[in-house]
């Protein structure tokens, strides 16, 4: 079955202004937009390198009153090509349908209202529009996108619409009604419904942006003009677009991914909804220097923005779906310092941030993953800088560790800001990264042994036992948890799930029976809970240090739960991993995973799952995260049980029952699993 757009719909998720709530956000692969927590109102509308930062405009008064302080609840229902908002007031069914037409700088909002109360209704409504528009390619590479506050405003009332222009850019953001109006000022535009019993009313709202006024004028009238096929003819776009991410030869990507059937609709939902939180990201912008990109977090943060972590969590959606972006990707990243930042902004093509330490790993695993689906062998030759090649590149990274070794044998990672930025103990020599150079070294090994270069595979070979040893040094032994240690030698206890899942991901094969045994034992009795977890134990000394619950004792990052189910399957715990499913896909009832969510012994839950985190501070998470695609890492290499192997042979060990996955792309041949096994595509 490949989905359409019905499929991922949220709940219906109602809240008001004193909410813990982090409303729903939108892309058209150009820009994005948030819905404020209001019937109407919008913030963070960026199509870069158009930008109003996260400033509002929309807002909905009613009767003279904005409507947030009447703190009425309002239904939000997110759809990957719309958010619906609905709330009945005084007799008076409103809804709101919020859209970004694909293809064009535009916001779209029907707003429609019926009277059912039985008598005849009049209300004045009007709706405060702001403008801060900037035309800016330099400032995108920062937290929060560019904005101005030096902009001019017109009224053009043949148009029913504000014009907000920037007196230091050529910046244009057109806002305008449909139909009847009573006024317009300043703070916005005022209309006055009259509703007959059972009657019903539409009109539209536009935001429009461009460089020049005629511009915006002239794609609104076109907009008028066919407003009433503008939402169907969104639906239609965004079907068109998930079904081509499953079609080989018709295809918006340089690969596909595979259907998933399967009767656990738990399963089904994580698979299908971690696909969307990649797709979600892809920006095609015509500004961007490095062409198709895919940002890390919206509708927010960082919003031309991609960090290394991230894509590499998502990995194997990327190396099926869009092979040659992420070789391009690979590439433009061995052509940075890699040791100065922590990503890449697609406007300038240049690096952001501060180091992460994740990142040698991360690379190593990229192109491991890069040619674990194409074979793409050949590449390890090519040079992207003119001078070093790739396999230059990969072996640096592989021996990178090197760098940072201390005298105990181990490689020191740095300060908190490299690591998880939030948990104050997980500094310097850690042990998931020191597994992750074992697990670096032994792929290094396999790959050149595989090249037919034995002597570099022996070197590699014979570097990691010693790294495994002294490895042992930071486990607390029968608790299952590790210790990190510091400059002055002292060892700290951190009872922390990344240590968790990479060390069982990376080297599980090395750690003996008892000691999965002990880890298992600690994420559950610690980490776990039934929808979500925790990603630093309750009982850590670190707890009181922050309150963000990506990493911290509140909640967890999206790939934690997806990366600690491959865990449990790599312990032989499909039974424990399975039973958690359903828990974890009722934290999808509020659409693509968030950069957090709170786990739910702590939190309300929302629509029956962990609720998302809010992008306020002190928690600084934003509405979802492309981190998702690790869930379809779960599915495909965890409860699929998909191997495969350099010399080009594939396998499946599905550890579900009758779960069938159609169209594998793998070496340039497709294969499907069936419950007959998996076999080649004639």
């Amino acid at each position: 079955m490949i989905p359409k757009v019905e499929f991922f719909k949220s709940s219906k998720l109602r809240h008001d202004i004193n909410s813990h709530f982090n409303p729903p956000g939108l892309t058209n692969f150009l820009g994005v937009a948030q819905v404020d927590n209001d019937l109407t109102g919008v913030r963070g509308l960026n199509f870069p390198p158009f930008g109003t930062s996260l400033s509002r405009t929309c807002g909905f008064y009613l009767d003279g009153v904005y409507f947030p302080s009447k703190n009425i609840p309002i239904s939000f229902q997110w759809m990957p090509d719309r958010i619906i908002r609905e709330v009945e007031v005084e007799g008076i069914l409103f809804r709101t349908d919020t859209m970004l037409l694909d293809s064009e700088n535009v916001l779209l909002i029907r707003f429609k209202s019926k009277n059912i109360s039985g008598v005849k209704k009049e209300k004045k409504i009007k709706f405060q529009l702001n403008g801060g528009i900037t035309n800016n390619l330099k400032d995108w590479a920062n937290w929060i996108p560019p904005m101005s506050e030096n902009n001019s405003q017109d009224f053009d009332l043949s148009r029913n619409a504000i014009i907000f222009s920037d007196k230091n850019s050529n910046a244009i953001l057109l806002q305008s009604i449909s139909g009847e109006i009573d006024k317009i000022d300043r703070f916005g535009i005022q209309k006055t419904l009259r509703l007959d019993p059972g009657v019903e009313d539409e009109f539209y709202f536009f935001a429009i942006a461009a460089d020049n006024v005629s511009k915006t004028q002239m794609l609104h009238d076109k907009l008028v003009h066919k407003k009433n096929d503008l939402l169907s003819n969104n639906r239609r776009y965004w079907n068109d677009e998930i079904k081509s991410v499953f079609q080989k030869e018709n295809s918006n990507y340089s690969g596909s991914l595979p259907v998933l059937k399967t009767e656990n609709k738990s399963l089904e939902k994580l698979y299908y909804m971690g696909i969307m939180g990649v797709i979600y990201f892809k920006r095609d912008s015509p500004i961007s220097c490095i062409g198709r990109s895919y940002d890390t977090l919206m509708p927010r943060y960082w919003q031309t923005v991609t960090f290394m972590w991230d894509y590499y969590l998502s990995g194997t959606v990327h190396a099926l779906l869009d092979p040659l972006v992420m070789r391009k990707y690979l590439e433009t990243w061995m052509k940075m310092d890699m040791h100065t930042c922590f990503g890449l902004e697609y406007i300038s093509g240049k690096p952001v941030g501060n180091w992460y330490s994740i990142n040698d790993h991360a690379m190593v695993m990229m192109i491991k993953e890069y040619l674990r689906w194409t074979g793409d062998f050949q590449w390890l030759q090519t040079k992207p800088d003119g001078e070093k090649s790739v396999s230059e590149y990969f072996e640096g990274y592989v021996n990178n560790y090197k760098n940072f070794m201390s005298k105990n044998g181990l490689a020191d990672y740095g300060g908190i800001n490299n690591l998880l930025e939030c948990v104050s103990s997980y500094v310097h020599e850690v042990a998931s990264l020191n597994a992750a150079n074992i697990a670096n070294l032994r792929y290094a090994a396999d790959l050149y042994a595989f090249l037919g270069h034995e002597n570099k595979s022996k070197i590699f070979l014979k570097s990691y036992p010693s790294i495994f040893k002294n490895l042992k040094d930071l486990y607390v032994e029968g608790k299952g948890f590790w210790r990190a240690r510091q400059p002055n030698g002292s060892l700290l206890d951190v009872r922390h799930a990344y240590d968790f899942f990479t060390v069982i991901n990376t080297i599980g094969s090395l750690l003996d029976k008892q000691h999965k045994e002990e880890m298992v034992s600690f994420f559950v009795n610690e980490l776990k809970t039934d929808k979500w977890m925790r990603a630093l134990s309750e009982s850590d000394n670190d707890a009181m240090f922050s309150l963000r619950p990506d990493h911290q004792w509140n909640g967890a990052y999206p790939a934690w739960p997806s990366q600690s189910l491959i865990a449990l399957i790599n312990c032989g715990k499909k039974d424990l991993a399975i039973q958690w499913l359903d828990g974890l896909a009722e934290s999808a009832n509020q659409g693509p995973f968030g950069q957090a969510h709170f786990s739910e012994t702590i939190m309300k839950m929302d629509s029956d799952g962990a609720r998302k985190s809010s992008a306020e501070e002190p928690w600084i998470c934003d509405w979802t995260c492309s981190s998702n695609g690790n869930w379809v890492d779960a599915v495909i290499n965890g409860f699929a049980g998909i191997k495969t192997n350099l010399e080009g042979e594939i396998t499946a060990e599905p550890k579900i029952d009758g779960l069938e996955l159609f169209g594998i792309n793998y070496y340039g041949k497709e294969y499907d699993l069936t419950k007959k096994g998996l076999k080649r595509k004639n």
